[in-house]
């Protein structure tokens, strides 16, 4: 079965940007393909995948036939390669999750191997590990050919928060993001995924996933704004003006509303002035959730 790119976009658009292949007679992809979610592959006769498929979520290739991988392989998720006949990765991998190969006849890893979440070799004939393989989470090893299980682990560098390799990867809050480059505006530094929409911005001492750089900014105010907690709204007065983004997080932090709510609120009023008062917003958000709480924390129940 052959599968053209303009199937596996229609396919991908009806399922919510995953493709889900499994237990299909699949034996080949389009070269260049963008899965923006996950793909599903396991049970599948496909031997190889194609030059430059990037995958959001996770690949899924457990109980295929694929021995090898591209080079150009990108993958945000996490790689399931369990029970495959993979002999091999190529140099420089990075898998944004967990890394899988257990029950595979994989006897060595590559050079520079790097993966966000766990890796399990259990059963593999492997006898010893890379001097320069990464990884975010634990390591399996049982029932592998390495003789001397701890002193292997020794040589394995543990991912650590903040942790950035130019033009590679950005490790931070446990979540490895691919990266493409690097912007710095308006004091902030923008990591621009490899992947759409997997994009990272920081103020030196928080980091947000985003999709945009606006909303990146609102998350680092509101983490900011979190560690110092409601007190520091106490001595404002209902007359105090703030921008929006501001009062946003305000409210999320006295009330506990959720990001997704209190945006979806924001958004269903429409054009918007720069700044509104305390008092303006109490009575916007009459009938809202939280809004008695946030009265009460301004003395101005009715």
């Amino acid at each position: 079965m052959e599968l053209t790119l303009q199937k596996a976009e229609e396919i991908m658009n009806a399922s919510g940007g995953s493709l889900y292949l499994s237990n299909t007679p699949i034996t080949s992809l389009p070269d260049n393909l963008t899965v923006g979610g996950s793909l599903y592959l396991s049970n599948t006769p496909i031997t190889s995948l194609p030059d430059n498929l990037t995958v959001g979520g996770w690949l899924y290739l457990s109980n295929t036939p694929i021995a090898s991988l591209p080079d150009n392989l990108t993958v945000g998720g996490s790689l399931d390669l369990r029970d495959t006949q993979i002999t091999s990765l190529p140099d420089n991998l990075t898998v944004g999750g967990w890394l899988d190969l257990s029950g595979t006849p994989i006897t060595s890893l590559p050079d520079n191997l790097t993966a966000g979440g766990w890796l399990d070799l259990s059963g593999t004939p492997i006898t010893s590990l890379p001097d320069n393989l990464t990884v975010g989470g634990s390591l399996y090893l049982s029932g592998t050919q390495i003789a001397d299980p701890e002193r292997e682990r020794s040589k394995v560098k543990k991912l650590q928060h903040g942790e950035y390799a130019e033009g590679e990867y950005l490790y931070a809050d446990g979540i490895l993001t691919h990266v493409k480059r690097v912007k710095r505006q308006a004091g902030y530094t923008f990591y621009i995924g490899k992947i759409k929409g997997k994009n990272v911005v920081s103020d030196g001492a928080h980091y947000a996933h985003c999709d945009s750089f606006r909303d990146g900014i609102a998350d680092l105010l509101f983490k900011a704004a979190e560690d110092r907690g409601a007190e520091q709204y106490k001595e404002m007065s209902l007359g105090t003006s703030m921008t929006v983004p501001e009062l946003a997080v305000m409210y999320r932090i006295i009330t506990g509303a959720c990001q997704q709510g209190t945006q979806h609120f924001i958004n269903s009023l429409g054009e918007l002035k720069e700044r509104y008062t305390i008092e303006e917003v109490n009575e916007m958000t009459k009938g809202q959730y939280g809004h008695e709480q946030f009265a009460k924390f301004f003395g101005c129940e009715e």
